[in-house]
């Protein structure tokens, strides 16, 4: 599956594609002008490192299978005349197994704002309404109340223990 440009009332989410990992590993200038957006200096948000960059490549470079579909959160400032703002990341992972999981990152001064409720739950209503997946998994821990925030308020029911020790899984299902 190959991500689309969206929009949410109040941010463009941009595909991560190959080139923009490029841009973003080499220089965030040369990512700044890709994304038409302000980096700000805290970028990049909590758990997203180098390795996983080169880890985005790795899935993006597969065209036998999707791996990844994600984008960039960059916050539309056109109504008010000011520079756009790159405030986060996120997206699906297509695991092997058939299933799909949800991720997401914000910049620490850009949480709690809604912007990840906005943008996840258009993520999910482009997901269902372009593949035939009947259900999204996302995982979390208890501690980060923020993040489970997010994941109600966009439909995620909690679906037990998650793969790695002392975190939950939650599952949001298609509804037709």
């Amino acid at each position: 599956m190959k991500p689309e440009l969206l929009k949410t009332d109040r941010l463009r989410l941009v595909p991560v594609t190959i080139k923009t990992c490029n841009a973003e590993l080499a220089s965030l200038n040369r990512l700044s002008r890709l994304l038409q957006a302000t980096i700000p200096g805290s970028w990049p948000p909590p758990l997203v490192t180098e390795d996983t960059v080169h880890e985005f490549i790795e899935l993006l470079s597969d065209t036998e299978k999707p791996g990844l579909c994600s984008w960039y959160w960059v916050m539309d400032n056109s109504h008010q005349k000011k520079d756009d703002i790159l405030i986060g990341s996120g997206g699906l992972y297509f695991c092997d197994d058939g299933s799909c999981e949800i991720g997401y990152s914000v910049l620490d001064g850009y949480q709690r704002q809604g912007y990840a409720t906005e943008a996840v739950c258009r993520i999910i209503e482009y997901l269902f309404s372009r593949t035939d997946l009947e259900h999204i998994y996302a995982t979390t821990y208890p501690g980060l109340y923020p993040s489970v925030r997010v994941l109600e308020k966009c439909g995620f029911l909690p679906d037990g223990d998650g793969k790695e020790e002392g975190s939950i899984r939650y599952v949001i299902h298609k509804f037709f």
